[in-house]
């Protein structure tokens, strides 16, 4: 079994001072509010607005089903919130069938809105939690492995999905610069802390499951970000005396090239390998 060797991106990240100074400031304000779904929807929009990464993304994503032309699709996009990825990444190409996962009912309701015009059904549940029975061509999970309680155990199941040759496509946020905040600040999610890309490299690794790994070099501008956007940048509501310690470590990990207060905004892009038709 090979395996690209995994790039150099676990390592600490840069902006360690002030970083430091801001862990030992938000000791005892610990845990911090969480954000209320209005808020995160309304914060994610924003932010996803400041950044070229889902721009990349769905160009990485549209390439690989592009790759696999020549029998219409069967896709599976988990945690596919309101479609505006799917809608892209289903555009042009030879579906099938496009099924969805989604746990939140307004964003699942969207995304049967976007995707009205393709084949397919969206549940309105947990992964855990859908009946599917496949077999998929490709099974997505874009941003969508934080919140599981079992990262290995929700890979093996979706790659338990694939039809013999397919692929289980994950993108997914390395702890990195920006992430360093979540760490810092965000409260946990479901028991447990966000999970990021080292967890979903090492979930795979004892599974013995093929993949590659890659990523994508996106950049955010978060030059006057308000509130809503600063709040989603970390995941948590933060109080007035931590905003300027946020804005000093994101002022110390800016990228050297940029104006204004532009950062890293990268995202890991594993393709994990199904059964060979052979095999299958």
């Amino acid at each position: 079994m090979t395996r690209s060797p995994a790039p150099p991106h676990h390592a600490a990240a840069t902006g360690a001072g002030p970083l430091e100074a801001l862990r030992a400031l938000v000791a005892p304000l610990r845990p911090l509010p969480a954000l209320t779904p209005a808020a995160y929807a309304e914060g994610h929009d924003l932010f996803e607005a400041r950044s070229d990464q889902r721009d990349l993304l769905v160009a990485w994503l549209r390439a690989r089903l592009a790759a696999r032309a020549g029998a219409p699709l069967r896709v599976l996009s988990v945690g596919c919130g309101d479609g505006t990825v799917d809608a892209r990444v289903s555009a042009g190409a030879d579906v099938a069938r496009y099924d969805g996962v989604e746990p939140f009912a307004g964003s699942a309701a969207q995304w049967r809105t976007r995707m009205a015009g393709v084949p397919g059904q969206v549940q309105q549940c947990r992964f855990e939690d859908a009946v599917l029975t496949g077999p998929y061509d490709v099974v997505l999970a874009v941003h969508c492995l934080y919140y599981v309680p079992d990262v290995a155990a929700a890979l093996q199941r979706m790659h338990g999905l694939l039809a013999p040759g397919g692929e289980l496509l994950v993108l997914h946020a390395p702890r990195a610069e920006l992430n360093a905040l979540v760490e810092v600040l965000a409260p946990e999610t479901g028991g447990h802390a966000q999970w990021f890309s080292d967890v979903v490299t090492g979930a795979l690794r004892r599974s013995g499951l093929a993949y590659e790994e890659s990523r994508l070099h996106a950049r955010l501008d978060l030059t006057d970000a308000d509130d809503r956007v600063l709040d989603f940048t970390v995941q948590a509501v933060l109080p007035p005396q931590v905003r300027a310690p946020v804005l000093a470590h994101l002022a110390a990990v800016r990228l050297p090239d940029a104006e204004g207060l532009c950062v890293p905004h990268p995202l890991d892009a594993f393709v994990v390998r199904g059964t060979s038709a052979a095999a299958g």
